[in-house]
């Protein structure tokens, strides 16, 4: 991308509205607006594109974009003239251009960026040349001004400034998708967990239906049991009371080991333990039936 060539334009339109200057020199007021404006929009376009990359585009978006521009405090500082023709207006300069970013804005940069698994914004800063300090970044700037013959306009042009400014424009951006991101992810947190109650719901709902079935099938071995014991002689009866005794202790605490081992959820151990009972059951009625043979 061709950053001089966009820089020109920029500033041809952005700056039809200035006042009349003073000589222009590199450290005028007018030459620091007309650049720190340049950087203003160019942020504006390049972090609409950047959000835009993430799906989030909105009707409200540029005016945040614009917004959080607004919210960084542009400067340049420590400005010389590097290269002045004496027979052109023309004034070559470089400085250190200063940014001030608000800290929960580079917080959030960097939280939106670790959220998608990016590099974060502040480092990408660092890594770009900027030189950091707290809530301050420095780079140096190469930069041309030029007033229009009538001295009412001021054109100005910024010299390879690609990664400089891409690193900036993806801090800002970074920052204005945070809560869409935070939105985004919470969606699917909510989602599974949604489906989490649901299939808990469901496995309840399959756990009783369960024990239930498994209720009524040891009501009816318990009533064939009592049923077969009845049917036994008094005499019988009594020469097998204490193995009969003896058995009811030991299906209980076999059957409370099964259930047990089953699982943790009270609704699967009572079925666990009510089938382990009415298998016992079923096979004691038949050895019973035995004694009336």
């Amino acid at each position: 991308m061709d950053w001089k060539r966009i820089a020109i334009v920029c500033v041809s339109l952005s700056a039809a509205g200035c006042s009349k200057l003073a000589p222009l020199g590199c450290d005028s007021a007018a030459s620091k607006d007309v650049i720190t404006s340049l950087i203003s929009d160019e942020l504006v376009k390049a972090a609409k594109v950047k959000a835009g990359e993430q799906e989030v585009v909105d009707q409200t978006l540029e005016s945040k974009v614009r917004a959080t521009v607004a919210q960084l405090k542009l400067d340049i500082e420590d400005i010389r003239t590097t290269k002045s023709d004496p027979n052109s207006s023309k004034k070559f300069c470089e400085g250190s251009l200063k940014v001030v970013v608000p800290l929960n804005m580079i917080a959030d940069a960097d939280k939106a960026a670790q959220d998608l698994e990016f590099d974060l914004p502040s480092k990408g800063m660092e890594g770009a040349g900027y030189e950091r300090a707290a809530d301050t970044f420095r780079h140096k700037i190469s930069f041309s001004v030029q007033p229009t013959d009538d001295r009412k306009k001021t054109y100005g042009e910024i010299e390879n400034y690609g990664t400089m400014f891409d690193a900036l424009s993806q801090l800002v951006s970074a920052h204005i998708i945070l809560p869409a991101i935070q939105a985004r992810f919470q969606k699917v947190v909510d989602e599974a967990k949604a489906e989490l109650d649901q299939a808990t719901q469901q496995t309840a709902q399959q756990n009783q239906a369960d024990l239930d079935l498994a209720m009524a099938e040891n009501k009816l071995a318990s009533q064939t049991l009592n049923a077969v014991w009845g049917s036994l002689d008094p005499e019988t009866r009594g020469s097998i009371l204490e193995i009969q005794r003896a058995w009811i202790k030991k299906k209980a605490a076999d059957c409370n080991i099964k259930a047990a081992e089953a699982s943790t959820d009270p609704l699967v151990k009572e079925a666990a333990r009510l089938r382990c009972d009415t298998e016992a059951s079923r096979a004691r009625a038949e050895d019973l039936k035995a004694y009336n043979d």
